[in-house]
């Protein structure tokens, strides 16, 4: 691994007393050390020792990307494009300095050459960043361009008073207060190291953003917590970010190369052609999930700033943690969960308890299928999530949970009347008491639906409208002669309950 001045000067001065004119680099471009013999012409990226006995009188020339560690008074000639010059005492051991700087090479070479296997071998983001914190000696996180947390130092667990760096409700809140723009500058086209508000996180950060395709997926950000930032941190954490990157990059092309996994097979069902049933019951075998377990969808509405932002994979990461035993993922403009009820422990309104202060504090609405059991009608039961989503949207637009069973009635009306606008399928007997009340200002059409919606029981009636038993029952008789309806035929009593409904629904009453 190559280093950098800074670095050199950092690992140095607690043994050494170093003297240097120039300002230091963090640019890590610096190849082991030599010792310089006279006449030598000195090579860039390198750092020579020498002392005042072993060079002639003649000026030494440092090339510009070359470090000199001058033991004794040495001429050098010093221009702007001269290279890092240090000056040492004369009594100062060319050895024991040439020794300390291998060391440091060593110390840091290790570091570099376990990087280099956990990221070529699989290795996990965390080992990575576990193996970083005897170099940075603070904890380290990589969360996603939406703030979903994939790695960090295992310190953190260890420290309670870390544990809202990583924990996912603390991280949301954060992210929710930093999409609406106003409190801090647009950190995610910085490249290189740069300093994090702290007001965000509590304490200094110094982060890495990096990049896909020149669109910020990931950062890596450091938290001055346990040891002051150092001033060659910032090249080092870059130099760490290398790696991740190279990591995260094997992972996704892994993933891609992955036959299935259980978010793909559900996206397939959903977007494909039928699926043999035993197949399907093979493959979600292999993750636990048995056709004899019980199951439910929930349907998440994604808003397009949602999906700008990147916050959906958060959402689903989110939902993962709060409900073990489910799977969530992106389908169309809409987050899709299924949850196996019967290794989560719970029925739909233990995950109602689960994600309602979720959804308010999101600003997300949700939509509840029906259970059920097997693989054979998972795409029915997902349009059914979806439907209790549209159609409880309208009906109930305060309510932050949709089942359809709730609006079911709504749906088989909205649908079953075809093409046909409302009032076209409604009862003709109705529509005639509606335009009759319009015409004479008299109150029949409300009447007759509250004696309906009171299973035809005129004292419960004649309670709810507040009138004496025999004022409805002389409404009832008026209404008889405008109409005729056998309210005690099974067929019209259900027709005139629709009608009653499809107006409502519409706002024709």
């Amino acid at each position: 691994m190559k280093l950098s001045t800074s670095i050199l000067a950092h690992r140095l001065k607690s043994k050494f007393t170093l003297q240097n004119k120039k300002a230091l680099s963090d640019e890590l471009h610096l190849e082991r050390v030599l010792y310089y013999c006279d006449g030598d012409e000195m090579q860039d990226h390198k750092i020579y020792i020498c002392t005042r006995d072993q060079v002639s009188e003649q000026d030494l020339i440092v090339p510009e990307k070359a470090v000199l560690f001058c033991i004794g008074k040495i001429r050098t000639r010093n221009t702007g494009k001269n290279g890092q010059v240090f000056q040492l005492v004369d009594d100062t051991s060319p050895f024991l300095l040439f020794n300390e700087i291998q060391r440091i090479f060593d110390y840091y070479e290790k570091w570099d050459t376990r990087l280099y296997e956990l990221a070529n071998q699989e290795g996990s983001i965390q080992e990575m960043l576990d193996e970083s914190f005897r170099v940075f000696h603070n904890p380290i996180i990589v969360h996603t361009a939406d703030y979903f947390v994939i790695g960090y130092s295992s310190i953190i667990d260890t420290r309670p008073e870390l544990s809202g760096l990583v924990d996912p409700d603390a991280i949301f809140e954060r992210n929710q207060e930093n999409r609406d723009g106003r409190r801090q500058p647009d950190l995610t086209k910085k490249k290189g190291a740069f300093f994090y508000p702290d007001f965000i996180t509590g304490m200094r950060s110094l982060c890495v953003n990096i990049f896909e395709h020149e669109r910020y997926a990931y950062r890596v950000l450091m938290v001055e917590s346990s040891s002051r930032f150092d001033a060659c941190d910032g090249a080092l954490l870059e130099h760490l970010a290398e790696y991740i990157n190279l990591a995260l990059s094997k992972q996704m092309v892994l993933q891609a190369d992955m036959g299935y996994r259980l978010d793909r097979i559900f996206s397939d069902i959903l977007s494909g052609p039928e699926q043999d049933p035993e197949l399907l019951e093979q493959w979600f075998s292999e993750f636990g999930w048995l056709a004899s377990h019980r199951y439910f969808c929930i349907n998440l509405k994604v808003a397009a700033l949602d999906l700008e932002n990147m916050t959906v994979r958060f959402v689903c990461s989110h939902m993962e943690n709060m409900l073990p035993q489910s799977c969530a993922f992106q389908y169309q403009n809409h987050i899709v969960i299924f949850v196996n009820l019967t290794r989560f422990g719970g029925d739909a309104e233990d995950v109602k308890d689960k994600i309602i202060y979720f959804l308010r504090d999101s600003f997300l609405k949700a939509g509840f299928s029906n259970e059920f059991t097997g693989f054979a009608h998972i795409r029915d039961y997902y349009r059914q999530a979806a439907a209790a989503l549209e159609v409880g949207g309208r009906r109930e637009p305060y309510k932050w949970i949709h089942r359809f069973e709730e609006v079911a009635l709504d749906y088989m009306l909205e649908h079953g009347r075809g093409e046909f606008p409302g009032e076209l399928v409604c009862s003709r007997r109705i529509l005639e008491l509606k335009d009759f009340d319009a015409q004479h200002h008299t109150d029949y059409y409300h009447t007759l639906k509250c004696y309906v919606q009171h299973q035809l029981n005129a004292v419960q009636t004649a309670k709810q409208l507040f009138i004496h038993r025999s004022t409805f029952l002389y409404r009832m008789e008026k209404i008889g002669e405008i109409v005729d309806l056998d309210l005690n035929d099974y067929d019209t009593l259900l027709y005139v309950m629709m009608t009653f409904r499809i107006l409502e629904q519409e706002g024709n009453e």
